[in-house]
């Protein structure tokens, strides 16, 4: 059975925006999590990716390890805006495909969402469903 939580860190309705997720991934939703800066919480967590671990504590450690690295995004996202592409507005979103999975890191103000999805997962329909369901931009990066 899939582990879910719900939603405490971010500032929009994040449980409504993972059923809508839900309803357009044409694959599996392997995980959905919300983070920002400072705390990572999963908010779906499915079958296979549970049975890839030896308990829920094991899984837990990895998936803080995962977050040591993905609050880096905050500061890839500056330097994107005020190095790189100074004309542009804001960073959507960061999509990294591996043999095994597709992460997808959603980026809504200070706050994100992290995906993980069967690898040949198309990203451009699930962006379009969290800008639909966030009300999108919302302050995006400013």
């Amino acid at each position: 059975m899939p582990a879910t939580n719900r939603s405490k860190l971010s500032s929009f309705d994040a449980d409504r925006v993972r059923r809508a997720v839900q309803q357009t991934v044409s694959g599996p939703l392997y995980s959905f999590c919300e983070y920002d800066t400072e705390s990572f919480r999963p908010l779906y967590i499915d079958d296979r990716t549970i049975a890839l671990y030896d308990s829920s504590d094991e899984m837990l450690e990895h998936f803080e390890r995962i977050h040591t690295h993905v609050h880096m995004d905050f500061m890839q996202i500056e330097l994107f805006r005020n190095t790189l592409f100074p004309t542009a507005e804001r960073v959507e979103y960061i999509a990294t495909s591996m043999d095994v999975l597709k992460l997808l890191r959603v980026y809504v103000g200070d706050e994100a969402l992290l995906l993980a999805l069967a690898p040949d997962e198309p990203v451009e329909p699930i962006v379009a469903v969290i800008k639909e369901t966030v009300g999108w931009p919302r302050n995006q990066n400013s």
